[in-house]
Order: C-alpha cells, then sequence, then structure tokens
C-alpha cells in the first residue's frame, strides 16, 4: 500500500470513529452533533495536511508522533475522569453537573453532607447550578463531549507520523513480474535498453521503504523499472544479474543515505554504472538525496535530485521528467557516439 492510502485509511477510521464513537446520555443532542462534526474536520485536516507534507528528519515526525499520542492519552484521561465526576442522575435522567462549588452550594454541603452527588443534584430540585459554578458545569460538558472526541485527531495525527516518518515498512503491492524482455531492437543503430532504470539501494529501514515508493511512483507512469527483490534471476550470481540490469537500463536511481554510502553492494552497482558510463558516453548514475550525506568519491560531481524536507521543488516530478525522457530525445552527438560503440 502506498503512503498515500495509508493516510487515507487512517483518515477513513478517523471519521468512523467521529461518527460512531458513544457519548455520554447526558449531553445534548446539539452539542454532541457539534463536537462530531468539528472533531471530524480536524481528523480529516490533520492527515491531509500530514500526508502532503514531504521530507523531513525522521526525529521530527516521531517527536511529532510521540506528542501527538501522548495528548490523545491525555484528553482520554481528561474525559474519563469527567465521566465519572461530572453526572449525576436526577428522575432517572443522567444530568451534567459541575466539580466547584458555589459559596452556597459550599456551605450547604458543610451543614448536610450528602451520600452522593445525585442526591445533592435532587436536594437542589435537579438545577445543577444552585450548588456548583456554571464555569465547572461547562468544563464538564466539554470534556464529556470534546474529550474522547478530540483523541481521535490527535490519534490519527500520531499514525500519520509514525508513517510520515517510515517507522514501519511500506512495502510495494505483490506483482506479478512482468515478463523479461531480451532485446527492444535498435533505432537508429542504437540498441534500445530493457528497463528505464534500476534501483539501487540499501537493504535497510528506512531505505527499503522509500524504493519501495519509488518503484511504484515509476510503474504508475508505465515505466519500466528493475530491483534487486524482483528482477535478480535466482540462478544467478548477485554480481552478474547487478551488471546486466545495469546495462539493460538507461539510469541506475541510487537512493542516497549513510546506509547506503557505507553498503559495499551499492558502492560495485555505482562503479558499474560508472564504468559503463565511460565505455557508451552515457549518463546512467541520478543520485536520489533522501539525507544529507557527505558524498563518496564515485558520486562527486554529479547533479542529484533532492527528495529531503529542503527541496523546492517536486523532486518526484523531476525524476519522473528524467526517466520518462524518450531515448528519441538524445543529442545528435550522444547518437554518434553510441552507434560508433556499438
Amino acid at each position: 500500500m502506498s503512503p498515500a492510502r495509508w493516510f487515507a485509511a487512517v483518515a477513513v477510521v478517523g471519521l468512523i470513529a467521529c461518527a460512531l464513537w458513544p457519548l455520554p446520555p447526558a449531553l445534548s443532542s446539539s452539542d454532541a452533533v457539534l463536537a462530531r462534526v468539528i472533531c471530524a474536520a480536524l481528523t480529516a485536516v490533520a492527515c491531509a495536511a500530514l500526508g502532503l507534507a514531504r521530507g523531513g528528519r525522521s526525529l521530527v515526525w516521531l517527536s511529532l508522533s510521540i506528542a501527538t499520542g501522548a495528548g490523545g492519552v491525555a484528553t482520554l484521561a481528561a474525559h474519563f475522569n469527567a465521566s465519572s465526576r461530572c453526572v449525576a442522575s436526577y428522575d432517572g435522567r443522567p444530568t451534567v453537573i459541575g466539580r466547584v462549588y458555589t459559596p452556597a452550594g459550599l456551605e450547604y454541603v458543610q451543614a448536610n453532607p450528602p451520600t452522593s452527588t445525585s442526591v445533592l443534584l435532587l436536594d437542589a430540585g435537579g438545577e445543577p447550578s444552585l450548588f456548583w459554578t456554571p464555569e465547572s458545569i461547562q468544563s464538564c460538558r466539554f470534556w464529556l463531549s470534546w474529550g474522547v472526541l478530540l483523541a481521535v485527531p490527535l490519534f490519527a495525527a500520531c499514525v500519520s507520523g509514525a508513517i510520515g516518518g517510515r517507522q514501519f515498512r511500506l512495502r510495494a503491492p505483490a506483482r506479478v513480474p512482468a515478463p523479461r524482455i531480451p532485446d527492444r531492437g535498435r533505432e537508429d543503430g542504437v540498441r534500445q535498453p530493457v528497463y528505464d532504470a534500476f534501483l539501487s539501494y540499501r537493504h535497510t529501514e528506512p531505505d527499503t521503504a522509500h524504493a519501495s515508493e519509488l518503484l511504484e511512483a515509476l510503474e504508475s507512469r508505465a515505466l519500466r523499472v528493475a530491483i534487486d527483490i524482483r528482477d535478480f534471476a535466482p540462478n544467478e550470481h548477485f554480481l552478474s544479474e547487478m551488471e546486466r540490469c545495469i546495462k539493460e537500463s538507461r539510469f541506475v536511481l541510487c537512493v542516497v543515505t549513510p546506509r547506503y554510502v557505507d553498503s559495499d553492494h551499492c558502492s560495485e552497482e555505482a562503479i558499474i554504472s560508472k564504468t559503463l558510463d565511460l565505455a557508451d558516453r552515457r549518463k546512467r548514475l541520478v543520485p536520489l538525496i533522501f539525507e544529507r550525506v557527505e558524498l563518496p568519491i564515485w558520486l562527486h560531481g554529479l547533479v542529484g535530485i533532492d527528495f529531503t524536507g529542503s527541496a523546492r521543488i517536486d523532486p518526484l516530478e523531476r525524476l519522473i521528467a528524467l526517466v520518462a525522457r524518450p531515448v528519441s530525445a538524445r543529442t545528435r552527438s550522444d547518437r554518434a557516439a553510441l552507434s560508433g560503440e556499438r
């Protein structure tokens, strides 16, 4: 499932919770409807805002997730506290009372200690404002209605923060592998590639999540993408399959993170790609910068695409525009060089 669908799923669950979560019968129908509508809107806005946010440090997303989760727990605790202290029965009907006595109410309680709040409400003739302050009654009414429903957008933001920070793996949906095309023939004497791009990444989180998202985004635009877990033949040597996929791809997309730079296999992929660049004079290697890191020597001098939170231009659109560019769009000099060496 793509991240966008995760955010949408969280929003849908939140909206259902806002609509169906049972509220105390002591509340008026107008109070209940108002709280449900506003909290549902807050849930939708929170999920949409976090879904549209891009990049950023994992620590920021984690902090957001923890803060909103703690806020949701706190509001639930306040709601349950109000449920036990702010409702009394009068004439068989639950009624919202307060938690702070008026001067007259305090004097009455000291002179006539009640056995329960229901007895005290009965002595007040069913009028809570005689014994409890209007402010405390309003506070109780707020926490009885909003306390539980405000937890919904907070928990939705908590889960969305975990998704945005990629705290767990978001796998691309299982696909039936597309049949390999051994040869696309030649166009004007130039051998056509099998794949538009080969994804080079480190098999650790969140790098695998980045690769899955890129795979789904590119293939949703009808681009052919090679990735090791799906397109490497199981009975072949790893380096042989790596070289084959690089040779048969127009671009090698490197998911650059500190973990990627430290990977030996990723270095080998890049070295193979650079060697082929020298051989056919084509620029295959494209760094996709997901985290700021000092680039190794084999990436120096290459202009990458910024996928961090500071990117001013949508990086995915830049990448798709590059990879989707047809082979026929190459310059004549590139064609001549390729034709001569083939």
